[in-house]
């Protein structure tokens, strides 16, 4: 399994937020640097993310994730704000491996379809975020829907695409656990890779995912607290 550093970026900065409320967490400095240090105790790949431009549904902090694209030898996946397919377009043409669509994927089928004939799936991450009722949330979660994650990871799984990743948002930042038991119902039932966000506290959590079958997991609040190591974490799933 893929242990992947998060480096999410509000106003500039590299943050960690509780339950992704503005003003919770940690403010952590330098997004570039963050990036180059993870990089350094061997991440394989990054997770990006643009807080901001997922409130304001526009890139905010694009210039700085260009840099960070420029800076570091290893792929990087983007996401926040990405609803268009002129906004992946940007994104492809700096450099990011990977797009990941999320709001647009659920609520613009044809985006996404738009995406997909641009870059092909190979490139697009579908974010399946999702809550304590296993219903997809939106719009940098602020909004719900009656969609299942179940439901819908079935609906797209014969698109090809590069992975799902699948934010428990009741737990995200908070170092309370995974939900390892919709994992393994998830990995069960689709084609497509599943990555893994939300609570991871230790390596006792990342083991207990990739034990599902999970592909990879995001690491956030866990590394920025010192609570996993990344080198032994890394060692420990590959």
């Amino acid at each position: 399994m893929e242990v992947i550093p998060s480096v999410d970026i509000s106003y500039g900065r590299c943050v960690k937020r509780v339950q992704g409320v503005e003003g919770t967490g940690l403010d952590l400095g330098d997004p570039v640097k963050w990036a180059l240090r993870w990089e350094g105790e061997g991440a394989a790949r990054l997770h990006v993310v643009d807080l901001d431009g997922a409130a304001e549904n526009r890139p905010v902090n694009i210039e700085i994730i260009r840099k960070i694209i420029r800076e570091v030898s290893i792929p990087v996946q983007v996401g926040g704000g990405v609803r268009s397919a002129e906004v992946a377009a940007e994104y492809a043409e700096a450099g990011a491996r990977w797009i990941i669509l999320g709001t647009a994927a659920i609520e613009k089928p044809e985006i996404l379809k738009e995406v997909w004939s641009n870059v092909g799936g190979e490139r697009i991450i579908v974010a399946l975020d999702y809550n304590e009722h296993g219903k997809i949330v939106t719009r940098g979660w602020k909004a719900k829907t009656e969609r299942t994650l179940l439901d819908e990871a079935v609906r797209l799984d014969r698109l090809g695409l590069a992975a799902y990743l699948c934010t428990y948002t009741p737990l995200e930042g908070t170092l309370g656990g995974v939900d390892f038991e919709t994992m393994k119902k998830l990995v069960e039932l689709v084609e497509t890779p599943v990555i893994y966000a939300g609570g991871i506290r230790s390596l006792e959590d990342l083991l207990a995912l990739r034990d599902v079958g999970v592909y990879g997991a995001v690491v956030g609040m866990a590394l920025y607290r010192g609570e996993v190591d990344l080198r032994e974490a890394i060692n420990l799933c590959r």
